[in-house]
């Protein structure tokens, strides 16, 4: 009896557990609201705003995901939470199943009014393998912002989110 308790136990708590971790992951309607706010707070602000863009706890980071600022002009990671990821050539962005460079397609997604959504290859946080991820782009004053998220809905679907 003992070990049937601790059996149902042991399930409950993992599915409690990705029941948890699902909650904490962000949604496409989180990422249009934050990559909004962000471009219209870096394009007012400018680069005295981008400091806020490389906090891991700051108010642009939030629960799987995080807003990121790209200057299209140099091809750089111009604001990002990671260090090893600020500064980096867009060109060495490379989706990690096919090793096609997707930072030129944010910058092109970036130029439209709207902004538009890239879809890629990613390693996700706590889970082995590839995963497919979309960012949404926006432009903001002479830089970009965007944001991903790990979604499966399809990017023509995302994009009439964002008209």
């Amino acid at each position: 009896m003992k070990k049937i308790a601790l059996a149902v136990a042991a399930f409950c708590s993992m599915g409690l557990s990705v029941g948890a971790w699902a909650a904490d992951a962000a949604t496409a309607d989180e990422v249009i609201t934050k990559v909004k706010a962000a471009a219209a707070d870096v394009k007012a602000g400018g680069d005295t705003a981008l400091a806020e863009y490389d906090k891991k706890d700051g108010k642009w980071a939030w629960k799987d995901t995080y807003v990121f600022v790209m200057d299209c002009t140099t091809g750089t990671m111009k604001a990002h939470p990671s260090a090893q990821v600020k500064g980096m050539k867009l060109s060495d962005l490379k989706d990690k199943a096919t090793g096609k460079e997707f930072g030129t397609a944010f910058c092109d997604a970036g130029k439209k009014a709207n902004g538009g959504w890239v879809e890629y290859m990613w390693t996700k946080p706590g889970a082995e393998g590839n995963h497919r991820k979309v960012s949404y782009v926006l432009p903001a004053g002479t830089y970009v912002v965007g944001a991903g998220v790990y979604d499966s809905t399809p990017v023509a679907a995302l994009e009439a989110k964002t008209k």
